[in-house]
């Protein structure tokens, strides 16, 4: 991919109908990791979900108002949802930078308004049938909406997380994936590994050298190649043509 391609800006929507799928604390480890590998790129994060979790952790390493929360649910009014459509399009169109949007669980809002903002949708999901079920209905719902509108974007990338060190085989999600239009990232383990006792969120400096460390660098460096870069556009051009 042309050095171009990487310089655009991209806007990465982390959601997922189903809750408890340690969304939130994925999407401030790897809002942490990008501005650790683009220093000179602007790296935001937009925090959706009205628990506000992403933000509470991230403000405090943030700066120069890198971190917002424009909470968007059935609670609140249209505000904040024109905020983080204007916020985004102007990021999109003026910046080189990535945007981190972490959302709630469920379809709060204007959730399928804010995903189609976005060039890519991280779906986390653990390899429980009781989580996996759902998120492939959620999946396939996106699919239908993309069908609808003849939009090749949002392109999906599922994330096993909470995955065994024992874990070598993982034909059921690649099966499960079979029924929909998406692709699959590194496994990462139980996201509670991460914890180290301190009341503060510290990055992936408060993790280095542990299993977690080196796989969130792992699917850190995934979406580096794929989404940044702008490879996942590119292959689903060529799909389209």
């Amino acid at each position: 991919m042309s050095e171009m391609a990487s310089q655009i800006a991209k806007a990465i929507f982390v959601g997922n109908i189903k809750g408890g799928v340690g969304k939130s604390k994925l999407t401030v480890y790897l809002t942490d990791y990008l501005r650790r590998r683009f220093k000179r790129r602007s790296v935001v994060l937009l925090d959706t979900d009205p628990q506000g979790t992403s933000f509470e952790l991230m403000e405090p390493k943030s700066k120069n108002g890198d971190a917002r929360f424009l909470p968007v649910g059935d609670r609140y009014d249209g505000v904040n949802m024109t905020t983080l459509d204007g916020v985004l399009r102007r990021f999109l169109a003026q910046n080189d930078g990535i945007a981190m949007v972490d959302t709630g669980a469920g379809r709060l809002g204007n959730f399928w308004q804010m995903a189609f903002l976005c060039n890519t949708l991280l779906v986390p999901t653990s390899m429980s049938w009781v989580d996996l079920r759902p998120t492939i209905d959620f999946i396939k719902e996106i699919d239908e909406r993309k069908a609808d509108l003849r939009s090749v974007t949002p392109h999906v990338v599922v994330v096993p997380n909470r995955v065994s060190p024992q874990q070598r085989h993982f034909q059921q999600i690649v099966d499960a994936l079979q029924e929909v239009n998406a692709i699959l990232a590194p496994p990462i383990s139980e996201l509670s590994a991460a914890r180290n006792g301190s009341p503060h969120f510290s990055g992936i400096e408060g993790v280095e050298g542990t299993r977690f460390c080196r796989e969130i660098e792992r699917l850190g460096e995934f979406i580096v190649e794929y989404v940044i870069s702008g490879e996942l556009d590119r292959i689903y051009d060529e799909t389209a043509n």
